[in-house]
């Protein structure tokens, strides 16, 4: 925030010096903000320097492309000072802080990945751009250098009409007039239609695979945290997490309800939750999973579980539950048997002292939690 707020600040104080309504005094004061700021952006790049230990580590930071944009955003001014003979247009170098705002952008890695892995078919797509480019530049001189020799007069003349068109914006200055100039038109405005969308979906369908990779890995990360799935393979764990769903819930949420139908079991990865029963309620910690016996047995929900702190929690569907139980059984073997211990805990966590008591805790137990 205060990087970009400088930065802010010292291109708005660029952009106003610019208006030819400003007076002197106006004039010299947006100056000094503009030498302040790049004041202030070269003492913090001197001081990160400072800072860092060894020299390798501030070669690797220079090297970096926050370190880039750190020096450059340093070194606009000045330099804009040596190689422009006017103080007002050296001040236009600062336009180089507008990359501050995205120095720190995690977006734009993610943009960066999806460009470098769509590469091949991006090359493959400008190529047949470039092609139809030069052809339609060629024909377009072939067929309207008689009728318009200003316009298009040469091949170079009837490339702003060929690139016009491709990209289908079509500012009418230059027009074909002949009968094949304009079937060539007709012919260059689709082909740049097509390249255009096959460009569009490319990186659509590349940025939803990355975001479907990111997203298995964090899904896979939250799985591995539940020590149930720390007994199953590899294998088994790709399986599960392409099925599970994250879902946050605040305090105070309430996640199942009795009486409701069970059709979905949860794991909690983080946070608390609580199985509503009495005498008192059950506390799910990290690790903890709830809901299989409604979803097992297609019975209603035997109680009602609330989140006593933020938590994330892993959703398991009966639909995905019953492939899983068909791909991998070891997995509803696992989740009975920890079902099972986790009641038999229960019911000896707290030995009753009457035999009305031991009853009523047995059958509480039993239910905990579906």
């Amino acid at each position: 925030m205060p990087s970009n707020g400088l930065a802010t600040i010292g291109l708005l104080a660029m952009i106003l010096n610019t208006a030819p309504a400003a007076t002197t005094a106006q004039r010299l004061l947006l100056s000094s903000t503009v030498i302040a700021v790049s004041a202030a952006m070269i003492a913090m790049l001197a001081f990160h320097l400072w800072t860092v230990p060894g020299w390798r580590k501030r070669a690797r930071y220079v090297a970096s492309a926050e370190g880039m944009i750190d020096l450059a955003s340093a070194c606009a001014l000045p330099f804009g000072w040596l190689i422009v003979p006017d103080p007002q247009d050296a001040q236009l170098f600062a336009l180089v802080w507008a990359l501050r705002y995205i120095r720190h952008a995690s977006g734009l890695a993610l943009f960066w990945r999806v460009m470098h892995r769509s590469r091949t078919a991006l090359l493959s797509i400008l190529s047949l751009f470039i092609a139809i480019f030069f052809v339609a530049s060629s024909l377009a001189y072939i067929f309207e250098r008689h009728a318009q020799p200003d316009a298009f007069g040469s091949i170079p003349r009837a490339m702003w009409w060929a690139i016009v068109t491709m990209t289908t914006t079509g500012y009418g200055d230059m027009l074909p007039v002949t009968i094949w100039g304009r079937l060539l038109a007709g012919w260059v405005m689709v082909g740049g239609v097509v390249m255009f969308a096959l460009q569009a979906g490319i990186i659509a369908t590349a940025f939803a695979a990355e975001l479907q990779r990111r997203h298995f890995l964090h899904i896979w990360d939250l799985v591995t945290r539940v020590p149930l799935f720390q007994k199953l393979g590899a294998a088994t764990i790709a399986d599960i997490v392409r099925r599970l769903e994250m879902r946050d819930v605040g305090k105070g949420a309430i996640i199942v309800r009795k009486g409701e139908p069970g059709d979905t079991m949860y794991f909690v990865v983080s946070g608390e939750a609580a199985v509503q029963l009495d005498p008192a309620p059950i506390v799910l910690n990290p690790g903890s999973f709830f809901g299989e016996m409604a979803l097992l047995f297609g019975a209603p929900r035997s109680a009602t579980v609330v989140a006593t702190k933020p938590s994330v929690l892993l959703v398991l569907d009966v639909a995905d539950l019953r492939e899983l139980a068909a791909r991998r059984p070891e997995l509803v073997d696992l989740i009975e048997a920890e079902a099972r211990r986790r009641r038999d805990a229960n019911a000896a966590s707290q030995p009753p002292s009457t035999p009305s008591e031991r009853t009523l805790r047995a059958l509480a137990a039993a239910q905990v939690p579906d």
